[in-house]
């Protein structure tokens, strides 16, 4: 029988899925560009498009060393999202059809951040010409700061607290992110080329258009930092405490006993933060209430579960009415029922029950709403909230040399989404100072498929392994929760791993072999006629 040797050899190519880590290597170097890279689900969905899959690959042979660089290839706070982070991976993860349960792809990147104790390795290349100030020491600043050092430019943080961290160091209690972890991934910020200034604040300290003038490029990254109000007469009683600046205090070691009754309005993260960081702190009962429904609360649900865990009480779908106060002491806020979040048209605007109230007698009141951006900051004419009038592809305010980057730009969202707009803003003010063009490549086609079916035969009936955590009982101070796995459960966890993408032949392969050659983990392997050998 005729064979067409050529047109036979579109799937020549082998690949040894145990040893691949869907680095894309060979996708980057095939000269005919007939390759293509199946991109899994865990790393479609890592807002900073951290390779997920690689780092577990290298976990479940016993190669943490490599697992380590591959967290460090997308940020420097592999640690802290370790611990932290929304876990956006895990909701994508394609185990969750075989058993329910996704590889715990966060407690695998803690596992492997954790064992290496030192700081963060900023190599630069040359130099180059261009300074950028940032403004903003947050998670989208530092993430945009060591990109851009990374890259060669010299950068100065500018940020309105005496150390650097943002949200995260002053807004995630101990218990959940302990400050020996941070400082270390925040030891790069002391490197050459990166200067840091705290105590400037923007508007105040510093002058956006003076900053214009001295730097080539501004960044913007201050964060959502007004906090939201409650708008009920009392509420600036010394007894009813913002959310943000109570778990400030908490980490900075001088925060006032709360009181033995706490009550904590709100149902996201900072009103779980708060209401077990008041436990700690001596309250006898602490209480959260909010407007949402159980299955509409923003927090975490594994953070609503810890807090119940430790005996916090959770009131659902009740909005605060009033403040009870015995001369100056507050006593008691009062409820109503909330019976809906949005009118008509979608738009946040809560209807209650008026027949239906509820009072809890309280010593402190914590508020913890939400918070907003101030528009303002960048232009004096941008009043009210939302979203700054910026390119949403490169962050850049009009033909500016100002950019615009995490919650400050699009108000608040999660530690990791801020960080990938860090990145993003960081890529565009290289190529402006470089003089390239800000869209190349951005959301155009790659050579990347989304959608494919992954090899089933992969999964193990192997459930998965719980984070081992401090209990309940003992969690009278800020030691961390978590305990972290250990490296025989590490293991055990990431081989649940489906191994999901693979890179594949799309067209006639004309056997040059540079994916072969240049495959970092030797998983590749093209099959050439004996003929042609």
């Amino acid at each position: 029988m005729d064979i067409n040797l050529l047109t036979s050899l579109n799937d020549n190519i082998r690949i040894d899925r145990n040893k691949c880590t869907a680095c894309g290597r060979c996708v980057d170097v095939c000269i005919l560009d007939n390759l293509r890279l199946q991109l899994s689900p865990c790393r479609q969905a890592c807002p900073v498009g951290m390779n997920c899959q690689g780092y577990i690959r290298h976990v479940a042979q016993g190669r943490m060393d490599k697992a380590l660089d591959k967290v460090k290839e997308a940020v420097p706070f592999g640690g802290t999202l370790g611990r932290v982070c929304s876990r956006p991976c895990e909701a994508a993860c394609n185990r969750l059809q075989v058993d329910g349960q996704s590889v715990a792809i966060r407690d695998l990147k803690r596992f492997v951040c954790d064992q290496d104790r030192t700081p963060p390795r900023l190599g630069t290349g040359a130099e180059l010409p261009g300074t950028v100030a940032i403004v903003g020491a947050g998670p989208a600043g530092l993430t945009a700061a060591y990109d851009l050092r990374a890259a060669g430019f010299r950068v100065t943080l500018f940020d309105r607290e005496s150390e650097p961290g943002g949200l995260m160091r002053w807004g995630i209690p101990e218990f959940r992110l302990p400050l020996e972890i941070l400082e270390r991934e925040l030891q790069f910020v002391q490197g050459p080329g990166i200067e840091f200034r705290g105590g400037c604040t923007l508007g105040r300290d510093l002058d956006l258009q003076e900053l214009e003038g001295r730097f080539d490029a501004v960044l913007v990254a201050v964060g959502a930092s007004e906090q939201l109000k409650l708008g009920i007469p009392g509420e600036d009683s010394p007894q009813v405490l913002a959310a943000l600046e109570f778990l400030k205090s908490a980490r900075e070691r001088n925060a006032v006993p709360p009181g033995k009754r706490v009550v904590v309005i709100g149902g996201g993260n900072a009103a779980m933060d708060a209401a077990q960081t008041a436990l700690r702190l001596g309250a006898g009962t602490v209480t959260v209430v909010c407007l949402e429904k159980r299955e509409e609360m923003p927090a975490f649900s594994w953070s609503i579960a810890e807090a119940e865990e430790e005996g916090i009480n959770i009131h659902n779908a009740w909005g605060p009415q009033a403040f009870r106060f015995d001369k100056e002491r507050l006593t008691a806020v009062s409820f109503r029922k909330c019976t809906a979040l949005q009118d008509a048209t979608g738009q946040f605007s809560p209807a209650y029950d008026e027949t239906q109230s509820m009072q809890l007698l309280c010593d402190t009141v914590i508020v913890a709403i939400g918070q907003r951006n101030q528009r303002n900051l960048v232009n004096p004419s941008w009043t009210g909230q939302g979203p700054i009038p910026c390119d949403p592809t490169t962050l850049r305010i009009a033909e500016s040399k100002v950019f615009v980057a995490g919650d400050f730009a699009r108000g608040p969202r999660t530690l990791v989404e801020a960080m990938a707009q860090g990145k993003e803003a960081a890529l565009s003010i290289q190529r402006l100072l470089k003089g390239q063009d800000l869209y190349y490549e951005r959301g155009n086609g790659k050579p990347l498929e989304l959608r494919f079916e992954p090899d089933w035969s992969r999964a193990n009936q192997r459930p998965r392994t719980a984070m081992p955590t401090l209990p309940a009982a003992q969690r009278k101070g800020f030691e961390e929760v978590a305990a972290g796995f250990s490296r025989n459960e590490a293991i055990a966890e990431a081989e649940r791993c489906l191994n999901c993408g693979v890179p594949f032949g799309l067209r006639t392969c004309w056997f040059c072999l540079p994916c072969e050659v240049e495959c970092p983990e030797q998983a590749l392997y093209v099959e050439v006629p004996y003929l042609l050998r």
